[in-house]
C-alpha cells in the first residue's frame, strides 16, 4: 500500500539515532550475514544465520509467515542490528558504517506502485531538472526497467502524462515506472515486496517479467509467496522459525526432495 511504502521510506531516510560511520561507496560484491540471532525479549525471531547475497543476484526469501523474511530484510536495510554476529558489506562491519549512506541506496518496490498525475519523466525522476545528466540516467533507468520501449511510443515521449494513479498505464507498466524510479536513483539493492499470496495471475505475470528484466542487472530480494517469481531467482533461502532450512536454487530443492519440495507440491509459499 501507499503507507506501506511510505512507511518504509521514512524509515530509511532516518538515522538521527546512528552515529556516522564510514562511508562505504559502492556496494561491489556481497553482503554477508556471520552467524546472527535477532529477538524480542525472550522471543527468537532469527537464529544464528549465515549466508551472503552477491553483487546482482536475484534472492528469493520464502518461509510461513513469522519465519523470519522481514526482519532478516530490515536488517540488511540497517533498519535492526544483530543482536549477535555481524552483517558485512564487502567485508565491512555494518556498525562501523554511515547506515544512513548505505539506506540511500536502497530501493522497495510493492504490488502497488505510486504513480503521479504528471509526465513519464516527473514520475521517473522525482522533478529532477533536465540535466543531459539526468537525461541520460532516466534513459538507462528506463532500459532496465524494460519500460523504454513504451517512452519512444508514447504519443509525447517522456513528456507524455501518466494521468492519475497512473490511469493511462497498464498495471505492468506501473510496476515498471515504479522499478525505473527506483532504478534512477542508482541503487544497489533492490527490495521487491509481494505484499500477498492472494495474487491473481495477471499481477504474477507482471512480477516474473519484471524480474525477468531485472535479473543480472541489480541485486535483488524478494520477500516471496508465490511460485512464479521464486523460480526466477538464482537461490531461494528457505527460512522457518527463524532458521535457515535450505538454501539452493529452484529446480536443486526441488531435487533435494526437502521441506522446499513439500511446499511446492502443496504450493504453500
Amino acid at each position: 500500500s501507499i503507507e506501506h511504502l511510505e512507511a518504509f521510506s521514512q524509515e530509511l531516510a532516518a538515522g538521527r539515532e546512528l552515529y556516522m560511520g564510514k562511508e562505504i561507496g559502492r556496494f561491489n560484491r556481497e553482503i554477508t550475514f556471520n552467524g546472527v540471532s535477532f529477538g524480542y525479549q525472550k522471543h527468537t525471531v532469527l537464529k544464528d544465520i549465515s549466508f551472503s547475497i552477491y553483487k546482482n543476484e536475484t534472492v528469493a526469501l520464502v518461509g510461513e509467515s513469522g519465519s523470519g523474511k522481514s526482519t532478516l530484510v530490515n536488517m540488511i536495510s540497517g533498519l535492526l542490528n544483530a543482536g549477535t554476529g555481524q552483517i558485512c558489506i564487502d567485508g565491512a562491519d555494518l556498525l562501523d558504517m554511515d547506515v544512513r549512506d548505505f539506506r540511500s541506496r536502497i530501493g522497495y518496490i510493492t504490488q502497488e506502485p505510486v504513480i503521479f498525475n504528471d509526465t513519464v519523466y516527473n514520475n521517473v525522476t522525482l522533478w529532477s531538472v533536465r540535466t543531459a545528466e539526468n537525461l541520460s540516467r532516466f534513459e538507462d533507468a528506463c532500459k532496465r526497467a524494460a519500460i523504454w520501449d513504451f517512452v519512444l511510443s508514447a504519443p509525447n515521449g517522456l513528456n507524455t502524462e501518466l494521468g492519475n494513479a497512473g490511469i493511462n498505464l497498464s498495471g505492468g507498466q506501473r510496476q515498471r515506472i515504479s522499478i525505473a524510479r527506483e532504478l534512477y536513483k542508482e541503487v544497489d539493492l533492490l527490495i521487491l515486496d509481494e505484499a500477498t499470496s492472494a495474487l491473481d495471475s495477471s499481477t504474477e505475470q507482471l512480477i516474473q517479467k519484471s524480474m525477468e528484466a531485472l535479473k543480472g542487472k541489480v541485486t535483488l530480494i524478494v520477500i516471496a509467496h508465490r511460485l512464479s517469481t521464486i523460480k526466477q531467482a538464482d537461490r531461494i533461502v528457505l527460512l522457518k522459525k527463524g532458521e535457515i532450512m535450505q538454501i539452493d536454487g529452484f529446480s536443486e530443492l526441488v531435487a533435494s526432495n526437502g521441506a522446499f519440495k513439500t511446499m511446492v507440491e502443496q504450493q504453500v509459499i
